[in-house]
């Protein structure tokens, strides 16, 4: 016995592939659109941190002005990243260092020892154990250049200043010749070396750009008398 399948009416298979073409194109259409979405709503989340991690972060412009003696702006630019300095540079800046802080000037008014120290004091990294090295020493009234200015002068010269290889430090030696004020009293000519660690880092201050234009930062300093007037001192 034989059984015959009735063949499905053509306009239920048509209705059936109409129907499933539709919502197909629906559902394929809706996955996409998903996918858009997420790649979008991703760009839209870094983009939002990018902005906020950018407000929050200071950024400063420096601009070099150039005005005329009237005060008028002659010319403006954006400055330059600062380079490191050749070494040469750095050397005169540590000599003139030496001589600030060692030079003694005779009886004058303070703020003219004062202003001397103040321009030593620029190359000076503030908070490191240079500056305690100097705070401590200048606290003994037999170092203080304003007591000392009372009874001497002393003049000093930088013979050489080199850099020690391989390192951020420098050696240093000068001569310092104290004259006497006062009659009877000798006067002495003595030889000093000593070692200073530079740090270099850009000036931020309108007074720093002018005093320490380099950005030549001494962070430790370690100096010793090696003779007096020509002899081993004692």
């Amino acid at each position: 016995m034989h059984t015959t399948s009735t063949p499905p009416d053509p306009r239920w298979v048509t209705a059936r592939h109409e129907f499933a073409n539709a919502f197909g194109d629906l559902a394929r259409g809706k996955r996409n659109w998903q996918i858009i979405a997420f790649w979008s709503l991703g760009l839209l989340t870094v983009s939002v941190v990018a902005y906020v991690r950018l407000a929050g972060s200071a950024r400063v412009v420096p601009y070099v002005v150039e005005v005329d003696r009237l005060g008028q702006i002659a010319a403006a630019g954006e400055a330059e990243v600062m380079r490191t300095p050749e070494p040469r540079l750095v050397a005169s800046q540590l000599a003139g260092f030496v001589r600030a802080v060692r030079t003694v000037l005779p009886a004058s008014p303070p703020q003219v020892q004062a202003e001397v120290m103040r321009r030593a004091y620029a190359f000076v990294d503030q908070g490191s154990s240079a500056a305690v090295m100097l705070n401590t020493y200048f606290a003994d009234p037999s170092h203080d250049p304003r007591v000392l200015g009372q009874t001497t002068t002393r003049q000093v010269e930088v013979t050489s200043t080199l850099p020690v290889p391989s390192s951020p430090t420098w050696k240093i030696r000068w001569t310092e010749t104290e004259i006497p004020l006062i009659a009877g009293m000798l006067g002495r000519t003595t030889a000093w070396e000593g070692y200073v660690t530079v740090r270099l880092r850009a000036p931020t201050t309108a007074d720093a750009v002018q005093d320490n234009p380099l950005g030549v930062f001494i962070t430790s300093i370690n100096w010793t008398q090696i003779t007096v007037n020509g002899g081993l001192s004692q």
